[in-house]
């Protein structure tokens, strides 16, 4: 309950600031949990996925995806629209080499209802991907392959940013995919709008089946724009 009343006070903050002027660009952390503990590990709770396992190692959560299952998604306590969330991951050595070659860590915005906007990473395709997913399929916003940082089996930190467009712009948003710091991918969602979830979200999985991947997770925090 704390937590929840401390993201809303930092929201409020932030819309009277929206008010006040120009946006900055600017963003504060309103949320870190290191997955270290129990504790921490059980703040992640489950949003989808339909064959799903969770465990902790000492200082991440640890998430495998079972039968007939392409993606395992567990969710922060932060709901919201316009945020960044960020998280190291990586794909456990113990993944069977077939499909780690097509396994992909992700992190989601504007989860529910159906439909969300992923960031997708290949480690062993070295891509990364943004993606627009609905109840009517997925669609690709925007693709970037030869991600030379990118090494399978080796941690990564990824982060997802979606914020929304003003004025003339309303109802689109701008998107943005990093790797270790570095704008990797972006892309301009014309239907941003359309999408009505606030869920913040960590994901793993594999493309058509990711029956057998087993991935790590640590050192979420979610972020929120500062405007002045």
């Amino acid at each position: 309950m704390k937590a929840k009343l401390a993201i809303a006070t930092v929201s409020m903050l932030v819309v009277g600031l929206l008010v006040a002027g120009a946006a900055s660009g600017a963003f504060v952390a309103i949320y870190r949990n290191a997955l270290e503990t129990t504790a921490q590990r059980s703040e992640v709770l489950k949003l989808s996925g339909k064959a799903c396992s969770r465990g902790g190692g000492k200082t991440t959560l640890n998430i495998t995806v079972g039968k007939l299952t392409e993606e395992c998604a567990y969710k922060t306590p932060v709901v919201g629209q316009d945020l960044e969330i960020a998280a190291t991951g990586q794909v456990n050595p113990v993944t069977p080499p077939a499909v780690a070659k097509k396994a992909f860590l992700a992190l989601q915005l504007r989860a529910g209802g159906g439909a969300k906007l992923e960031l997708r990473v290949f480690p062993g395709q070295k891509k990364a991907q943004i993606a627009r997913i609905t109840e009517e399929g997925i669609k690709f916003l925007a693709v970037k392959k030869n991600i030379v940082s990118l090494q399978a089996a080796k941690a990564v930190v990824l982060r997802l940013r979606a914020i929304s467009g003003a004025g003339e712009l309303a109802g689109t948003c701008k998107i943005g995919g990093y790797l270790g710091g570095e704008l990797v991918v972006e892309a301009e969602d014309q239907a941003c709008g359309e999408l009505k979830g606030e869920t913040t979200a960590l994901a793993a999985g594999a493309t058509n089946n990711g029956v057998g991947v087993v991935a790590g997770f640590a050192a979420i925090v979610v972020r929120t724009p500062v405007r002045f």
